[in-house]
């Protein structure tokens, strides 16, 4: 989805040397009580808080970091196409509204265009960008001059949203956002991908109970199987996925260990489920 020949004034974020552990240059107790805040974004993920919420408390957490930001953090539609609002505490309703549900697209924006092509995208000036060109009035009726957009990845690289910092005046990164930027889209990416699992859990328990009640009246239980094993797949492979990342070099995204295992073992019990009563049919 890249656009080599854009003529934007945007250029690439490097992200490839961040890590959450490696802020920004703050005094000692600001960066403790930074890891600190990521713990508690991370305990609410563990307690299954809405996705709302969770990501609110992010945006807030890394705002705090740097007065002069406002963040957001937006969501891919189901359809792939459209991006839908997840959480910006601090930018103007209006705003928020204007763009929710706005296309991806090649010119889309930041955001909508960093979607779009899976890779960060910088505008140092709206006024001046051709990717903000129909854009350009609702930003600056917002007093927005600024915005940079980095997507959020799941662990198999699929785009799940974006992250983005704004600001009131033309901007160009200094180099020390890359920390921050890393630790919100990971942290986003997370709580998306932990809700679908739940998501997807919620709606199997239900097909399990649909399957049991037609097996016990004696209906082809397996006509609804395909289907479902899909989304018991689905189970298991995010939260495989999901422990492999924990098994990485930050010990503070351990705390989501339990619940994703919940989740798998959960997944391949209805596997198994599914497997006997294709069995009880031959």
């Amino acid at each position: 989805m890249n656009d080599p020949n854009s003529e934007s004034l945007t250029q690439p974020l490097d992200l490839a040397t961040a890590n959450t552990a490696e802020l920004p240059r703050v005094p000692d107790k600001t960066a403790e009580d930074f890891r600190a805040g990521q713990g508690r974004v991370l305990e609410m993920i563990a307690a299954n808080a809405p996705l709302s919420k969770i990501l609110t408390r992010l945006v807030l957490l890394i705002e705090a970091q740097a007065p002069d930001m406002l963040c957001s953090v937006l969501l891919l539609s189901d359809d792939g196409n459209h991006i839908r609002h997840g959480a910006a505490p601090s930018l103007p309703e209006a705003y928020v509204k204007a763009i929710d549900g706005e296309p991806l697209g090649p010119k889309n924006g930041s955001c909508g265009t960093a979607m779009y092509r899976g890779v960060p995208v910088i505008v140092s000036d709206i006024l001046l960008d051709p990717l903000w060109e129909d854009y350009r009035e609702l930003a600056a009726a917002s007093g927005l001059r600024a915005c940079w957009s980095t997507p959020i990845l799941s662990g198999r690289g699929k785009v799940l949203g974006s992250f983005a910092m704004y600001y009131r005046e033309p901007r160009t990164p200094t180099g020390e956002e890359a920390g921050l930027t890393e630790v919100a889209t990971r942290i986003a990416g997370l709580a998306i991908e932990h809700q679908a699992a739940r998501e997807i859990l919620a709606r199997t328990q239900t097909q399990l109970v649909n399957v049991s009640q037609a097996a016990s009246a004696g209906e082809l239980a397996a006509a609804i199987a395909p289907e479902l094993n899909q989304e018991l797949e689905a189970i298991v492979g995010i939260a495989d996925q999901c422990l492999e990342l924990l098994d990485e070099d930050k010990p503070d995204i351990a705390l989501l260990r339990k619940p994703l295992k919940d989740i798998a073992t959960a997944g391949h019990h209805a596997l198994e489920i599914i497997a006997r009563l294709h069995a009880a049919e031959k």
